[in-house]
C-alpha cells in the first residue's frame, strides 16, 4: 500500500516539478481560449453561410448561395468527421514545407491553436445553426419590416439570440477543446500533460500525472457547475423548452 501511495501520491518527486506543471497549466489554459475564440469565429461564419438562401427566380443568382452552403458542409462533414490529432499532424508536418512565407516559421502552439479551432469550429457551426434555427421567423420578418437588411437582422436579432439558447452546448464544447489541448503533446507542445509526462520520464512516479489531472478538475468542474447554474436560470426565466441541444 505505501509503495501505491508514493507512486501516485508522493510530495517529494512532484515538488521539484510544480513550476514546470504551474506554466503548463497556465499554457493550456491560453491555448484553449484563443482556440475557442477563433472556432466561435469560424462557427459563426460557417453557421451563417449554412443559412444562405435566395428568393431570386434567376438561377445564376440562386447558384451563389446554393454554393456556399456546399462548401459549409464539405467543411464541416470533413473536420467532423477528421480526428483532432490528425488534423494537428498534418498541419505542423506541412507547415514549414508548404512555401507560404508566414506559415513556415509558425511555432508548434500556432500551429496546434490553429489546428484546434479548425476542427471546433465545424463542431460550434452546427451548434449555432441549431441556434439560428430556433429562432422564430417571425422576429426575421418583423426585422425585415422595419427596414433592417439581412446581415442586419442576423447580426441584431437572430445571433444573440441564438448564442443564448445554445449556450449550454457552447460551454460544454469548450470544457472538452480545454481537456484536448493535450493532444498537442505530439508536437513538443509542452502543456499540462506535456509537463506532466516530462516529469514522469524523469522521475518515473507518476505523482505529476495526478497532479495534471487535479489541474483539469480545478479548471473544468467550476465550469460545469457554472453551465449547471445557468440552465437552471434559463429554466426559471424562460421555461424549460427555450435551450436547444442539438
Amino acid at each position: 500500500m505505501e509503495r501505491l501511495i508514493d507512486l501516485f501520491f508522493s510530495w517529494d518527486a512532484l515538488e521539484p516539478y510544480l513550476p514546470s506543471l504551474v506554466r503548463g497549466f497556465w499554457l493550456t489554459v491560453q491555448i484553449t481560449f484563443i482556440s475557442f475564440f477563433f472556432a466561435m469565429i469560424g462557427g459563426i461564419f460557417l453557421a451563417v453561410l449554412r443559412q444562405q438562401r435566395s428568393a431570386s427566380p434567376e438561377p445564376i443568382v440562386r447558384a451563389a448561395p446554393a454554393f456556399a452552403r456546399f462548401i459549409a458542409v464539405v467543411y464541416i462533414d470533413l473536420m467532423r468527421g477528421l480526428p483532432a490529432l490528425l488534423v494537428v499532424l498534418i498541419l505542423y508536418l506541412s507547415l514549414p514545407f508548404s512555401g507560404i512565407p508566414l506559415l513556415e516559421d509558425v511555432g508548434n502552439v500556432t500551429v496546434g491553436i490553429i489546428g484546434l479551432s479548425l476542427v471546433y469550429a465545424a463542431y460550434l457551426a452546427e451548434i449555432l445553426r441549431a441556434g439560428i434555427e430556433s429562432v422564430e421567423r417571425g422576429q426575421v420578418e418583423a426585422a425585415r419590416s422595419l427596414g433592417m437588411t439581412s446581415g442586419e437582422t442576423m447580426r441584431k436579432v437572430v445571433l444573440p439570440q441564438a448564442i443564448r439558447r445554445v449556450m449550454p452546448p457552447l460551454m460544454n464544447e469548450f470544457i472538452i477543446l480545454s481537456k484536448d489541448t493535450s493532444l498537442l503533446t505530439v508536437i513538443s507542445v509542452t502543456e499540462l500533460v506535456g509537463a506532466a509526462r516530462d516529469a514522469q520520464s524523469q522521475t518515473f512516479n507518476s505523482t505529476s500525472l495526478i497532479a495534471a489531472g487535479v489541474g483539469y478538475l480545478i479548471f473544468t468542474i467550476p465550469l460545469t457547475r457554472l453551465l449547471d447554474h445557468y440552465i437552471e436560470r434559463e429554466r426559471r426565466q424562460h421555461g424549460a423548452g427555450t435551450v436547444v441541444i442539438p
